[in-house]
């Protein structure tokens, strides 16, 4: 529901005393109606969102599906598509963004608030600085259906996180999410 129309897996937060995988499969139950046959790992940090939560990444394995196999959950998902990793590969491509949480104020007294926990402070330098960026660039790929939007985001970070953990000895590119000095 946060993330209308956009192109996302399936997740959501961690219930009390959860993993990140098995939220992952929990999720992927409630919103798909499918779980995996295979969990192959994570990446191995969480990406930082802009709404200053940790989101980790699980990937694994569902095997052939049909798609009659899907159970969508009507609140969460409108449909799903598949596209193929060497398409994806084939596709991505880098764009620019504004950073709207750039000067927002409820940034302003989360980042207050943890630079006050001595336990928070590598996470508070963090996001500190990412809360002073203006503009910056990330991966894209673009969507197999026309209609769709882009790939982008949390989605695309991760999918180009996974790819550069597989790929790197093959050549693929590292994206260092730097900001874009406009001056």
């Amino acid at each position: 529901n946060s993330h209308t129309g956009q192109v996302s897996f399936p997740g959501g937060r961690c219930d009390d005393g959860e993993t990140a995988v098995e939220t992952s499969v929990r999720e992927m139950e409630e919103e798909i109606g499918l779980s995996p046959l295979e969990i192959w790992g994570t990446l191995k940090r969480p990406v930082i969102s802009l709404k200053m939560e940790n989101v980790y990444g699980c990937v694994g394995y569902i095997g052939s599906i049909d798609d009659a196999e899907f159970r969508l959950s009507e609140e969460e998902v409108s449909h799903v598509f598949s596209v193929s990793l060497e398409n994806l590969l084939r596709t991505r491509s880098v764009r620019n963004y504004k950073n709207n949480v750039a000067g927002n104020r409820n940034w302003e007294r989360f980042t207050t608030e943890l630079s006050n926990d001595p336990d928070q402070q590598d996470r508070f330098k963090q996001l500190s600085i990412i809360g002073a960026i203006e503009e910056y660039s990330m991966p894209q790929f673009p969507s197999p259906i026309d209609s769709d939007p882009a790939i982008w985001g949390l989605t695309a970070i991760m999918t180009d996180r996974l790819f550069y953990a597989a790929l790197s000895k093959e050549g693929y590119p590292k994206h260092n999410f730097l900001p874009i000095d406009n001056k």
